[in-house]
């Protein structure tokens, strides 16, 4: 029976991990950035119509946005403990290759 080899360059992961964070930050900024300013833009106005527009941005504040964020923050967490599983892993076969114990 063969046997499957599983290859990753742990460099690539974590150009990986940092670009999802990077994302995150912007979808994260943009969101936020997009409701408060809009919500300020209104404020000089009056009107049945603005204050329902402002329940609508105030609500969407729990929207699927958040949903999708959080997603994303699970998986680059659990990218990041591959990653540093992986780290830890090479570290010890490195050690024990200079130790003679290979």
């Amino acid at each position: 029976m063969g046997t499957t080899n599983i290859k990753m360059d742990v460099h690539d992961l974590q150009a990986t991990l940092q670009k999802l964070e990077s994302s995150m930050d912007e979808f994260r900024s943009y969101t936020d950035n997009f409701r408060s300013g809009t919500r300020d833009q209104l404020k000089s106005f009056n009107s049945d119509f603005i204050e329902k527009v402002d329940a609508v941005l105030e609500n969407m504040n729990d929207d699927i946005n958040s949903d999708l964020l959080k997603n994303l923050e699970d998986i680059h967490r659990a990218g990041k403990k591959i990653l540093d599983e992986m780290k830890k892993a090479d570290e010890e076969v490195g050690e024990m290759i200079r130790s003679g114990q290979s």
